[in-house]
């Protein structure tokens, strides 16, 4: 059987999304060619490849996604070099297959994302034609935008209040660690406590959230490391 037909008729398989979870960030592997396509596609219209995959999820049928080619995985020889700009293994050189990466609600499935994104290039090639949902289907799917715009300026709010001023000589005190977790100088927060700011402000500066600092992240990490958590 022929590996297009396979792929159309393997049952897709949605992620379970974790208690609490807001977002998530997929990696989705595909060909370089078709990374390219669809971040030129992005660049086009001045939105994000995240943008590119809601815009198709919220306005196409869902049937019509999951029936649509997907456009694969990478070949087995195609394999990029990525440099880790973080964490432990910061400077080690992997080899890995080419991807893109969305951060979007939980619990999608990986394939697909990609049939969405696939979509999104077959439409703007004017290659395919899709039926819109109908006009009372419409009506929920702007409900649902309009609360996900509300959600993302509670957000922003959110963001506002927490972040913090990254200090210029990094963290070399507890006062230090203490300011970048949030706390005032003279808190005495417990382990529980300080965890549970790392971990909040790790979801929301980590390089790969749509408000990824890299500076900030690596000051949280020390920040972690001189308090031992």
């Amino acid at each position: 059987m022929p590996d297009s037909l396979m792929s159309a008729q393997r049952p897709i398989r949605k992620a379970v999304p974790r208690t609490g979870e807001r977002s998530r960030t997929y990696a989705i592997p595909c060909s370089a060619g078709f990374r390219d396509q669809v971040t030129e596609l992005a660049q086009q219209r001045g939105v994000s490849i995240a943008d590119l995959a809601r815009a198709i999820l919220l306005t196409v049928p869902e049937a019509t996604v999951n029936a649509a080619p997907d456009p694969g995985e990478p070949p087995a020889h195609e394999r990029e070099e990525v440099t880790l700009l973080s964490g432990a293994s910061k400077g080690r050189v992997l080899r890995r297959k080419p991807r893109l990466q969305v951060r979007l609600q939980p619990g999608l499935a990986v394939v697909q994302l990609r049939r969405a994104l696939g979509l999104a290039v077959a439409m703007a090639r004017g290659d395919h034609v899709v039926a819109l949902e109908a006009p009372a289907a419409r009506g929920k799917q702007a409900d649902r935008i309009k609360a996900l715009e509300e959600e993302l300026e509670r957000l922003r709010l959110m963001l506002s209040a927490v972040a913090f001023e990254p200090l210029k000589d990094g963290v070399r005190t507890r006062m230090q660690a203490l300011y970048v977790l949030g706390f005032p100088a003279d808190a005495q927060p417990d382990a529980r406590a300080l965890k549970a700011r790392y971990r909040m402000l790790a979801m929301i500066f980590h390089p790969d959230s749509p408000q990824g600092d890299t500076l900030r992240m690596g000051q949280l990490n020390a920040a972690r490391d001189l308090l031992r958590l």
